[in-house]
């Protein structure tokens, strides 16, 4: 083997692998991995790799990961975003300054994670417009986590872009960037031969036996074989030969090398090595005047160099970079910290993690700076980065209660927006040694994890009550630490539905002024309470702020605004902002709530699976990170889409489910959830009786209680089987109540279920007007099942009174809408009902088709109680072909069991059926 254009001894292989890829990235798109040990010349290999793309035409843009860096979110990204400017002051606004905010070099909203991996992605599409460009990345094991989502976002989609992507890794770091799936290179140590060529050639007034013992020590590792010899040299020059020991370790070689560099410039390198991405600018600015011109030395000496573009300093090796710093005291670090800090000024989140590393002692002034640039890593979604923030700025208080106050926000943060409970949990433990008075906050973070955890609304209600009540109350709306308590009171009062709770709950809210934003929590609960005590105002102020959503990517004031819109049928208009918390991986707990809200959108329009699919996720996702509340929640989601699809097998399980987990812990609000869904259920398979007793079991007929929203949702419901059940009275007393209740302002769902109700219990002569006047109301159509449900009333109504053909247009209506919609057991309704007003369908297999001689013969003897095996017997056919008779069958009769044929049959015209009108 001999020695490659770029000075590579042993790398003719690994070189024309590169050049292979660098061809196909030029035309279409590739990446590549490199991995290997310290030192054995991954490197080396990116430089080649650049040089030989370079001479191809192609423009080169590189970055680094940084072991200094990895609490930074995007800190590696920087380094690529940073070298291409131009291009990105070209980008699309909303692109630019997704990349800008993400970064920290601009402000504003907070862009989702799916916004800033597709706002990078463009930009160098932009990049490689006029030229094929080639990012590289050396030491991928150390670049923070969010920079390594955008490596590996980028890598999966470069198919048809001429653009390579080339990184390098140690393989004794940890698998998570490895495990991708990437095409890999893995970089082996030189052979025996290829080793000594390498140090003959570089070595070559070495006598051969030095040489060979160096080859021997340094096992063919490229950078050692360089650094031993290189020490070897300068011993043997003195005479003292090779030694063994200390002199093994390249870094302490590269600390060698370092320490013999002038006193002015160690400290320049040490501002590169603590700064990360080498920023001139930065380090000038750091470092003072001229303090450029002081690297010079170390360029000689080949431990740094500065890019072509100028603009960016880079270490040789990372071994280099760990040297500098190992190489230097505590105080000249933290000096060092602190010059950077006061370099970064524009820059909140980095000036305020330098200067907490330059900090040792507790420093209020310190800390309320890094506790604002964890604010600032909230606001644009940096979930992590705001809980590490507020932690170090909880260490640097002097003060005991201020620094309980931080660690607890830095808890409520990992549970609430970030789902990590482990994190929370352990932040809380610590808070709660410490002797001070429990805080605000902190009642909140407890109450929280015990809620979501445990479901023990009992402790959360206690807890927080009791901080809340010694603490004190401002004249204004709630905020801070007050309204976060709050709400997280709310929500224990929510779950629990029990007297006992939310009572105090709205003597509290009572302190405070109505004019309070929707995402408040005294918004919030008074909603909750009562809803027709909600305001034409806070209507206006809710649609204000859901407008005002788009741009906003914080993703707690999207979940609060959210959970406040979706009893008030607003979720629509919540839609895009909820599904960036979802696609945003850096909000683990907010995902949860905002899959709650994107299911019940779906749910509610009709889209039942999706909205199964959306609940099987938020079960799958809050059970496996632990949040065994919100499982609960997806039960009941996945129950009501089974119930209106007619599948009752599978809402039996998910509302026992519910039952079984909320029941013994006392959070009656989740039962009366799954007695909705089961009341649902037992109306579309026209069991009445089963459905009165489920309805009623959420509220008594004539009663709508507070703080119990699906009484009013479910009151059609109920409604519906009291008058089906011969309760006459009870069916007028509620839906009297829906009526006075006033809701019907709220939106058109709701105006629809009291105008429905309404006619339900109208008189005769009253009933068609009224639910005419019900299908009218504008928006109705927003709702096709809630719609398809008043059409199958009004159409029952009116062929009880005897008018057949008035009552065909609405049930064929409603069967329609059923149809479309997937409810099977309701589409069976409303075809049962179409059969007695003598109007069949046809269609293979759907409801009204004229049963065949022999499936009328079958029917006819199951309905006498016949198993399937004395039918065969009885018409000499196959238990089998009697099965997929009756298969048949109970379709075209629109009913779902055995039981209902006697009365199926006996409903069936004389006669050829009807046409279809």
């Amino acid at each position: 083997m001999g020695v490659g254009p770029t000075g590579l001894v042993g790398r003719e292989g690994e070189r024309a692998e590169l050049a292979a890829f660098l061809d196909t990235a030029g035309m279409d798109g590739a990446v590549l991995l490199l991995t290997g040990d310290p030192g054995v010349g991954k490197t080396a290999l990116l430089d080649a790799a650049a040089e030989l793309a370079v001479a191809k035409g192609m423009r080169v843009v590189r970055g680094s990961g940084d072991e200094y860096e990895t609490d930074i979110s995007f800190a590696g990204l920087h380094q690529l975003v940073g070298s291409l400017p131009d291009e990105l002051g070209r980008l699309p606004r909303s692109t630019r300054e997704a990349l800008e905010v993400a970064l920290g070099l601009g402000t504003g909203p907070a862009p989702s994670r799916i916004a800033v991996l597709n706002a990078a992605l463009s930009l160098f599409d932009e990049a490689a417009k006029e030229r094929p460009l080639l990012l590289v990345v050396d030491d991928l094991h150390a670049v923070d986590q969010a920079s390594r989502a955008a490596v590996g976002f980028v890598a999966r989609r470069l198919g048809g872009r001429r653009i390579g992507l080339l990184g390098a890794g140690r393989t004794e770091s940890d698998e998570s960037f490895r495990s991708t799936g990437l095409p890999e290179l893995r970089i082996a140590p030189l052979g025996d031969s290829d080793a000594l060529r390498l140090l003959s050639r570089r070595f070559a007034h070495l006598p051969r036996r030095v040489l060979s013992t160096v080859a021997h020590e340094a096992q063919g590792n490229p950078l050692a074989l360089l650094e031993f010899a290189g020490a070897s040299g300068g011993q043997h020059g003195r005479g003292t030969g090779w030694t063994s020991g200390q002199g093994r370790d390249v870094r302490a070689l590269y600390g060698v090398r370092v320490g013999r560099l002038p006193h002015r410039t160690r400290e320049v390198l040490l501002l590169a090595a603590l700064e990360g991405s080498g920023d001139i600018v930065v380090l000038e600015a750091a470092g003072g005047p001229g303090s450029l011109e002081e690297l010079a030395p170390a360029e000689r000496d080949h431990l740094v160099m500065v890019a072509e573009n100028g603009r960016v300093v880079r270490f040789r090796h990372p071994l280099v970079r760990s040297a500098v710093v190992d190489g230097s005291t505590g105080e000249q670090r933290r000096s060092a910290h602190r010059r950077l800090a006061g370099a970064l000024g524009d820059q909140p989140e980095r000036r305020g993690d330098h200067l907490a590393r330059a900090t040792t002692a507790p420093d209020e002034a310190v800390a309320a700076v890094v506790e604002s640039a964890a604010r600032s890593s909230l606001r644009r979604g940096d979930a992590d980065g705001a809980i590490a923030r507020l932690r170090r700025a909880a260490e640097l208080s002097p003060d005991r209660t201020v620094r309980r106050r931080r660690l607890s926000r830095a808890a409520y943060v990992a549970a609430w927006v970030a789902g990590h409970l482990e994190v929370s949990h352990a932040i809380m433990r610590e808070v709660e040694g410490d002797p001070a008075a429990r805080s605000l906050l902190a009642a909140a973070t407890a109450g929280f994890l015990v809620l979501v955890t445990e479901g023990d609304a009992d402790t959360a209600h206690a807890l927080l009550m009791e901080a809340i009540e010694q603490g004190p109350m401002p004249p204004g709306p709630p905020s801070g630490e007050l309204e976060t308590a709050l709400f997280t009171l709310t929500l224990a009062s929510q779950y629990s539905g029990r007297p006992e709770h939310w009572q105090p709950l709205v003597d509290v809210l009572a302190r405070f002024p109505e004019a309070a934003p929707a995402a408040a929590a005294s918004s919030l609960g008074r909603v909750h309470h009562d809803l027709g005590s909600v305001t034409d105002g806070m209507l206006r102020r809710l649609d204000e702020e859901i407008a005002r959503l788009r741009d906003r990517s914080d993703a707690d004031v999207v979940i609060r605004t959210a959970l406040t819109a979706s009893y008030l049928d607003r979720l629509p208009g919540c839609r895009e902002a909820v599904s960036r918390v979802i696609r945003d991986g850096g909000a683990v707990g907010s995902s949860m709530p905002a899959l709650m809200f994107v299911a019940l959108d779906d749910l509610y329009a009709g889209r039942w699976q999706p909205s199964a699919d959306a609940a099987d996720e938020l079960i799958a996702l809050s059970e496996e990170t632990g949040y065994h509340l919100f499982v609960q929640v997806g039960h009941y989601i996945a129950a009501m889409a089974a119930a209106q699809r007619g599948d009752l097998d599978a809402c039996h399980r998910h509302c026992e489910a519910v039952w079984g987990w909320s029941g013994p812990r006392g959070l009656r609000r989740l039962e009366n959830c799954a007695h909705q869904a089961a009341a649902r259920a037992a109306l579309g398979a026209a069991d009445f009786e089963t459905a009165f007793r489920h309805a009623t079991a959420i509220c008594a007929p004539g009663v709508l209680p507070p703080f119990n929203p699906e009484a009013v949702w479910s009151a059609p419901d109920l409604v519906e089987a009291a008058v089906r059940t011969g309760r006459h009275a009870e069916a007028r007393r509620h839906a009297d109540a829906l009526r006075d209740a006033g809701v019907g302002h709220l939106s058109s769902r709701l105006a629809l279920s009291a105008a429905t109700v309404t006619a339900m219990t109208s008189a005769d002569e009253d009933m068609a007007r009224c639910f005419e006047e019900a299908l009218a109301l504008p928006g109705v159509e927003q709702w096709p099942f809630e719609a398809g449900h008043a059409r199958l009333a009004y159409g029952e109504a009116l062929r009880r009174q005897g008018l057949n053909r008035d009552a065909r247009v609405q049930l064929a209506a409603a069967r329609d809408r059923f149809e479309e919609l997937g409810a099977r057991s309701w589409e069976a309704r409303a075809a049962a009902e179409l059969r007695a007003t003598g109007m069949t369908r046809t269609g293979r297999g759907k409801a009204g088709e004229a049963l065949t001689p022999q499936e009328l013969e079958v029917a006819r003897l199951a309905a006498t109680g016949l198993s399937n095996p004395q039918i065969a017997s009885h018409l000499f056919l196959s238990p089998r072909t009697v099965s997929s008779h009756l298969y048949r069958v109970f379709p075209k009769l629109g009913i779902t069991s055995r039981a209902e044929l006697r009365d199926a049959l006996e409903a069936l015209p004389p006669g050829p059926p009807a046409s279809r009108l």
